[in-house]
């Protein structure tokens, strides 16, 4: 169970980087204060020589999303961190393809078999290989993979504020994860090297079977230190009595942006400066690659916010290698006249995801779907998508991305089925009134002005929209042009109040997330613009669960409370794996039902561009990869 990844296109500033490698330009030598020997004259030459290679071999990413130096994806799952994240987390159980396919990596595991159980449940039995470490050579074993399904599933972290759905899939879950029970009976460590885990049979089939019975390794003492361990006793894995969220929430929050930290992953993160959101990551020479044995050759790869307007400058300038998902018309086409004009090259694929405005469900105006709908009507999509993408890109109608082969295979039914939202003020003001919104002010029949609703005690809520909105970001300013101040907004009736912020801080009122700040946990906005991408595993049960305790975590970011909704995004994924024409039946039954609430009003899917100095080679990305899976087969020359 993962989150959705939240990214936005965000404009920031020009930064020179410190250790970019690039070297003195002053001139001034310093003497130094002792004599130096001639070997050690020989030695400095030859130790300049490989760091001026090191500093060659790197390429600094910009990305227009600003990344919060939080780099587990479980309290939040902002896109830049989780590149982040990515970088410097590996060894799983099971990889991804190129084309999204879920594998069993070979690499980390020896051996591994699969049972089929008589109540209908069905168990991997895992064995992995020998001489796998961390970074800093601290041994990776069973344990490690089983930390993370029960460290990830526990009601400690849950407590603490994070998503603990990890095993979601697997026997005795919903037990241990409410706190029902301090055994996780469906996890099982059996050895130095040995584990099992088995699948719920309320839970089979599901169409994701490996990725919910996948893992990458948790260092424990990381998250808690040596005092906490896990025992197995025959009857499932728990923590020892020790482990409380009193004793260990602090150091979880410390822990989640802690440098350094473990990393089982290609790359080590050696540095964050939170001034310029810059990440410096290096070679873990301890990864033994990925599931075909493949290893990072470019030494150092350095992350950093860039500036939307300036972006292409600063590639143009070398001050950035190389710029992912480009999205915007404008921004498409600067990089195209920058290829043009030669020295860099650039690859482009279907996004998997879309971008759109989202809404709080649950209170305000926009907890009432025909307020949603009315804002649908209020923005003309298909001059907004063509606006903003500038032909590289096109209108969806519901949370899916171009990229998405059951989208592809379904776009004509779809296209039959939902609610396009044509542009109509008149069906706006129809759908306002079907909801209640005629009154004024005083409680009179509405004639003009900001329209009001009687609620259930008598009260009169004012039809104002409070919307949080990203700094300096290009579509934020499409939209106070196209819908905030669109004089049809307000001859419908209604007012859109607009509140610039940070992209992080937009995520905590987003999420809610009173781990960060108590004011962040009580609803402020209504609505919010940004964009979400989507794993291979498209699975949206806890993005639309009426389960109190995943909308106490934030999972559902609408916090919408639709039973119809929440049963058809869990009907979509109980799929047999192999049963695709089941699941895109469900797929379109279960986007019907998403189009006529609008939770969001879905704004756009790109044709994403990447653009890239030439210095960067056998550079392939697409949106079903991670950004270190095409940096894994790239190197600089």
């Amino acid at each position: 169970m993962k989150r959705r990844l939240v990214s936005i296109l965000l404009v920031v500033f020009l930064l020179l980087l410190a250790g970019c490698g690039r070297g003195s330009e002053t001139g001034v030598v310093e003497k130094s204060a002792k004599p130096t020997k001639a070997s050690d004259q020989a030695d400095d030459k030859a130790k300049d020589k490989d760091e001026g290679e090191k500093a060659e071999n790197q390429i600094v990413v910009g990305n227009t999303t600003e990344m919060s130096g939080d780099w587990i994806p479980y309290w939040q799952n902002n896109a830049a961190d989780k590149d982040v994240y990515e970088m410097i987390t590996g060894q799983g159980l099971v990889e991804t393809t190129k084309d999204g396919k879920f594998v069993i990596n070979d690499t980390v595991v020896k051996d591994h078999e699969i049972k089929e159980n008589e109540d209908g449940s069905k168990t991997y039995v895992w064995t992995i290989n020998d001489g796998l470490v961390y970074d800093d050579g601290s041994p990776i074993n069973a344990k490690d993979y089983v930390t993370s399904y029960l460290f990830w599933s526990s009601p400690q972290v849950g407590d603490a504020g994070a998503e603990n759905s990890y095993g979601y899939y697997l026997k005795g879950w919903k037990e241990f994860s409410g706190g029902e029970s301090k055994v996780f009976s469906g996890v099982r460590l059996t050895g130095e090297k040995t584990f099992e885990v088995t699948l719920s049979a309320d839970e089979l089939p599901y169409f994701y079977e490996l990725d919910a019975v996948a893992a990458k390794p948790t260092k424990l003492s990381f998250w808690t230190d040596d005092q906490v361990d896990i025992k197995d006793d025959g009857e499932g894995c728990y923590f020892t009595d020790n482990f409380t969220t009193d004793a260990y929430k602090e150091k979880f929050n410390q822990a989640r942006r802690a440098i350094p930290r473990p990393s089982s992953g290609a790359y080590v993160l050696k540095s964050y400066d939170e001034s310029s959101k810059t990440a410096v990551l290096e070679i873990n020479d301890k990864y033994p690659g990925n599931r075909e044995g493949q290893k990072p050759s470019i030494q150092k790869v350095i992350m950093k916010k860039v500036n939307q307007d300036t972006q292409f400058d600063e590639l143009s300038t070398h001050a950035v290698d190389l710029l992912f998902q480009a999205a915007s018309g404008d921004d498409i086409n600067a990089g195209l006249d920058l290829v043009q004009k030669g020295g860099f090259a650039y690859t482009k694929y279907p996004r998997s995801g879309y971008g759109m405005i989202q809404f709080s469900c649950d209170f305000g105006p926009t907890q009432f779907v025909e307020v949603r709908q009315a804002l649908a009507h209020l923005l003309d999509r298909n001059d907004f998508a063509n606006s903003f993408t500038g032909g590289f890109g096109s209108v969806v109608n519901g949370p899916y991305g171009e990229s998405m082969w059951f989208y592809q295979e379904t776009k004509a039914e779809l296209n039959e089925k939902l609610d396009q939202y044509a542009y109509s003020l008149d069906k706006a003001k129809e759908l306002l009134e079907k909801g209640g919104w005629i009154y004024d002010e005083k409680g009179n029949k509405y004639q003009s002005g900001t329209r009001y609703k009687k609620m259930d005690d008598g009260s009169l809520m004012p039809l104002v929209i409070n919307w949080a909105s990203s700094e300096k970001n290009d579509v934020s300013e499409m939209l106070v042009v196209k819908l905030m101040k669109n004089p049809d907004v307000a001859a419908a009736g209604m007012e859109i109040h607009q509140t610039v912020m940070t992209f992080p801080e937009l995520l905590n009122w987003l999420y809610r997330d009173g781990s960060e700040d108590a004011k962040y946990a009580v609803p402020t906005y209504h609505m919010f613009n940004l964009a979400s991408g989507f794993t291979p595993a498209y699975n949206l049960m806890t993005q639309y669960t009426n389960d109190p305790k995943f909308l106490e975590q934030g999972t559902n970011t609408n916090f919408i409370k639709d039973e119809k909704l929440a049963r058809l995004a869990k009907d979509m994924v109980k799929v047999d794996p192999e049963d695709k024409e089941t699941y895109k039946k469900n797929f379109v039954a279960f986007i019907q039902r998403w189009n006529e609430l609008m939770p969001d009003i879905p704004l756009y899917s790109n044709i994403y561009h990447d653009f890239y100095a030439e210095k960067l080679k056998d550079y392939e990305k697409n949106d079903l990869m991670e950004l270190v899976d095409a940096l894994l087969y790239a190197h600089v020359e």
